[in-house]
């Protein structure tokens, strides 16, 4: 069972949430707060799984509690909890994958903890499982030597999966992204495809079984994946134009890696 904490300064919302959680008998509430800051204090010692944390609060807002939290304690799963779809887009920024809109519902609260519960079971899994990716052709993915069939939402989510493969030792900047895939989309528009295709890929591969994360270092994204090797950096004799097969990305022509 997971140990769970609860941000949240309306008391009855607070209660109506931990009611939710315990009745899955996934989680059980070893916390509660009506202030961030009481919350930043007590959590290294509560040392809880996963945290769900209200969005609009005075003071230290969700965000930024969410923030100092990942900062400090990577292993913490955050849940975000809000009346606003808007601030998804932060939770997206924030690398966060899971978030509950208010007024939440049983279905959505217990969707939320199986995907926590995936993710630390992933994060468990013996060093020893092998992954390797294919790009010279179609797109392939193997685990152990057994080939795994991912299922790509969107068309955008296999584009920018590919793209960020090959540029998974140096990253690449937002602006790059965008103007590869979104080129003639207004700015604020391509951001939040950008932050919703992340969200995409990653929810992709953690039904997968396969750990997956992308991180935002120093304005620049890259993707990690442990314990993975890339057929295009075994083999010298390849050509660009044998690239992802059919898949006819404009920016394949002149992209420099």
């Amino acid at each position: 069972m997971l140990k769970g904490v609860i941000v949240e300064d309306e008391r009855l919302v607070a209660n109506f949430l931990k009611m939710q959680l315990e009745q899955s008998n996934l989680v059980s509430v070893v916390g509660e707060f009506l202030k961030p800051s009481d919350a930043l204090k007590e959590i290294p010692t509560i040392k809880p799984d996963v945290v769900f944390l209200d969005i609009e609060m005075p003071g230290m807002n969700g965000i930024e509690l969410g923030t100092k939290l990942l900062n400090q304690y990577p292993e913490v799963e955050i849940v975000f909890v809000t009346a606003y779809n808007q601030y998804a887009v932060e939770a997206f920024k924030l690398n966060a994958l899971h978030y509950i809109l208010k007024p939440s519902d049983e279905e959505e609260v217990r969707e939320a903890i199986q995907r926590v519960l995936r993710k630390k079971n992933l994060l468990k899994l013996n060093s020893d499982n092998s992954l390797k990716i294919e790009l010279l052709g179609h797109i392939k993915v193997f685990q152990n030597n057994e080939e795994v069939r991912l299922r790509w939402t969107t068309v955008k989510v296999e584009e920018l999966f590919s793209l960020m493969v090959l540029y998974r030792k140096t990253g690449i900047e937002k602006w790059q992204i965008i103007e590869k895939l979104w080129p003639n989309i207004e700015m604020k528009k391509a951001e939040q495809n950008l932050y919703t295709t992340i969200y995409r890929l990653k929810k992709t591969f953690l039904e997968s079984g396969i750990q997956l994360t992308i991180e935002n270092i120093k304005g620049k994204y890259t993707i990690e994946l442990s314990n993975c090797t890339i057929d295009i950096e075994e083999q010298e004799d390849w050509h660009m134009e044998q690239l992802f097969g059919d898949r006819s990305y404009e920016w394949k022509q002149v992209i420099k890696l």
